[in-house]
C-alpha cells in the first residue's frame, strides 16, 4: 500500500507504477477480446473497429437472410453473457444497411428475440 511505503523509496513508487501500467493492459486486451466475440466486429491492422463485416447479400434471399438471422442468434448470445456489449450493439446497428437482406433477417431475428424473452425486452408494433 502507498501509505506503508517510505515516502522517498522510488523504486517502491515504480514498481507500483508498473504494476498498474500491466493491469491496464490487461484489462484493455479483456475488452478487446470481449468485443471480438461478436460475430460482425473486426479490428483493422491500423487499429480501427468495424462492427459490421458481413458480406454484401449475394442476391439469394435464401442465403442472405439466415445469415442475417445466426448473426443476430450470436451478437444477442454474446451480449447476455457481456453486458457491456451493448455499446458494441450500438456501433453495429449504425454501421450495418438495414435495406440489405442480411440486415433485414439480422434486425427481424433481433425483434423476434427481444419479444420472445421473458418478460418482453420488446412489444411487437
Amino acid at each position: 500500500m502507498a501509505a506503508e511505503k517510505d515516502v522517498f523509496d522510488l523504486e517502491a513508487y515504480r514498481r507500483e507504477e508498473d504494476e498498474a501500467v500491466r493491469e491496464a493492459a490487461r484489462a484493455s486486451a479483456w475488452w478487446e477480446d470481449e468485443w471480438l466475440k461478436f460475430p460482425t466486429v473486426t479490428k483493422d491492422a491500423e487499429g480501427g473497429w468495424h462492427y459490421w463485416t458481413v458480406p454484401a447479400d449475394t442476391g439469394v434471399y435464401q442465403d442472405d437472410w439466415p445469415l442475417g438471422e445466426r448473426l443476430a442468434r450470436e451478437t444477442v448470445a454474446h451480449m447476455r453473457s457481456f453486458r457491456e456489449g451493448s455499446t458494441v450493439f450500438r456501433r453495429i446497428l449504425r454501421e450495418m444497411d438495414p435495406e440489405s437482406t442480411v440486415g433485414q433477417g439480422f434486425l427481424t431475428a433481433i425483434e423476434e428475440t427481444l419479444c420472445q424473452s421473458s418478460p418482453p425486452l420488446l412489444q411487437p408494433l
